[in-house]
């Protein structure tokens, strides 16, 4: 389902995006699946209390994650800030205390029928590289709340090969905890960078609440003719 706030702000409750109503379907801001599941109880219930069981029913219990108050309050806080990014500073979500939160009544939401659209192939070079990592994540390291869909998305540069995330999170705050990582992974491992190297790197969204996550580090060659190598890292509670 998509709503728009206020006219000017498009949220997709299914692929967990948000946007400006004048901009392209592509620039986004992906929010982690959780925050998305908490915006969505806001959004459904607009301008009534969703108290705090409810939202640790709903978004932890039933998907059979155990959650506490301290994580429920950082993903509100999150929230906040990336919603305040689009609709500017005020009591966007509301706080009632020791009850639970709402969606700010003075916000506008509004109901939008989806379009079908079509989504162009990727570059043909990432190919053999995200089957990979789509078969290792299937095998032993994705978490159940993972989506399905993994795009590499190019974050910034180390020692001038690009680094690629391919958590499925798109936010300034979680591109700078996660290429952080990729940083200091590269230092730890003595990672060299040549004219065909990338570097690939997945990282829990538990990694952006300060807690332990689960990290991929990929160096990979690629060449012009689609053949790939990579040599993967792996991490299984990095604590920042």
């Amino acid at each position: 389902m998509l709503y728009t706030f206020d006219e000017r702000v498009i949220y997709d409750s299914v692929n967990g995006t948000l946007r400006h109503t004048n901009s392209k379907a592509d620039e986004t801001t992906q929010l982690t699946i959780i925050a998305s599941k908490i915006l969505h109880h806001l959004v459904l219930h607009h301008g009534e209390l969703v108290t705090r069981d409810t939202l640790f029913t709903e978004v932890w219990e039933k998907a059979g994650i155990v959650s506490s108050s301290n994580t429920l309050n950082q993903y509100i806080s999150l929230l906040r800030k990336t919603l305040a990014g689009y609709l500017g500073e005020g009591d966007i979500i509301v706080t009632v205390p020791r009850a639970g939160y709402y969606l700010s009544k003075d916000i506008d939401v509004s109901t939008q029928i989806r379009h079908q659209r079509n989504l162009l192939p990727h570059m043909l070079k990432y190919v053999m590289v995200v089957m990979t990592l789509v078969v290792i994540f299937l095998g032993s390291f994705l978490y159940t709340d993972q989506p399905k869909k993994i795009t590499p998305r190019k974050i910034g540069e180390l020692k001038g090969c690009p680094v690629y995330d391919i958590s499925g999170v798109k936010s300034d705050v979680t591109d700078a905890s996660i290429f952080a990582v990729a940083k200091e992974a590269l230092e730890k491992n003595n990672q060299i960078c040549t004219a065909t190297t990338a570097f690939y790197i997945y990282a829990q969204e538990t990694l952006h609440l300060h807690k332990p996550a689960k990290i991929l580090f990929s160096r990979c060659i690629e060449w012009s003719d689609s053949r790939n190598t990579c040599q993967n890292i792996y991490y299984f509670s990095w604590i920042r």
